[in-house]
């Protein structure tokens, strides 16, 4: 029988294992360069000796202490009892709350704290601690979040997705295999398998024309009932045994698709997607 890993180990295993899978994907996605690796930390060590990790981007599990404000806590290695060796952890974007004594995973830059270099290297933030708790920490490290993973492991620095943008996010993700997968028959000159995807195709882009045109979005709508006519130009040239023509329309088909992405997708850097201006 094997023993259970503490919460607070399991967390950190899982979480680094989240992390490697978002680095991997941003780079297959051709996203920002490869970072340094990231240097495991307790918040003790930082604590106490944080000259090593000033500038390092680190990964530290440990407790939530105090909950200072929408954007601010601190954290602390023991969860039984206050050691008094808190590292402030400011994260710009989060969206979501963490709680009081429970286990949290935080990347991002070492930092001695102080306001105007908070204000240089998070930009378009603004600070929200109270004078008192700003001298508290000063001259102390921080941690600038670019990561907070909660214990189900949600990371609370990303925007959650709206219903809206779920059911888009359903049908993209048929769409991508679907437009392949015609690719892959007309180039064949495979009657059947064109005729299926182009079938696929259609379904796929008449829910997108009806979901933009629901939100008003007068060239999503419009890309989309382009979509439909380069589908439609696809089988009728494959029907006709023009497998050139048949080539060039679904060709077409990802490049539109790569339009309308452009002016309306918002890549995340854990590789989802959400809707611009949304």
């Amino acid at each position: 029988m094997h023993a259970r890993l503490p919460r607070s180990v399991a967390l950190g295993f899982v979480t680094a294992a989240v992390l490697t899978a978002t680095i991997a994907t941003r780079a297959q996605q051709g996203g920002a360069p490869a970072q340094r690796a990231l240097v495991p930390v307790t918040a003790a060590s930082v604590a106490l000796n944080p000259d090593p990790f000033y500038g390092e981007t680190v990964s530290m599990t440990a407790t939530v202490e105090q909950v200072l404000t929408k954007t601010t806590f601190s954290v602390d290695q023991d969860k039984t009892k206050s050691t008094g060796k808190e590292v402030l952890v400011i994260a710009p974007t989060l969206y979501g709350e963490v709680a009081m004594n429970t286990y949290v995973s935080v990347v991002g830059e070492v930092v001695k704290f102080d306001p105007a270099e908070i204000a240089k290297k998070a930009k378009n933030y603004t600070l929200d601690l109270p004078a008192d708790v700003i001298e508290k920490f000063r001259g102390k490290p921080a941690v600038i979040a670019t990561s907070v993973i909660a214990p189900d492991l949600a990371d609370l620095t990303k925007r959650p997705m709206t219903p809206d943008e779920v059911a888009l996010s359903r049908i993209m993700k048929q769409v991508q295999p679907n437009s392949g997968a015609l690719r892959t028959a007309v180039a064949a000159s495979n009657l059947d398998q064109t005729k299926q995807n182009t079938a696929a195709l259609r379904k796929n882009f008449t829910d997108v024309q009806a979901f933009f045109k629901n939100r008003g979005t007068a060239d999503a709508t419009a890309w989309a009932g382009d979509m439909l006519k380069l589908i439609d130009a696809t089988e009728a040239a494959a029907v006709a045994g023009k497998w050139e023509d048949a080539k060039t329309s679904s060709t077409s088909v990802t490049q539109l698709c790569t339009t309308c992405h452009t002016a309306h997708r918002d890549l995340q850097s854990d590789g989802t997607s959400r809707i611009k201006g949304h």
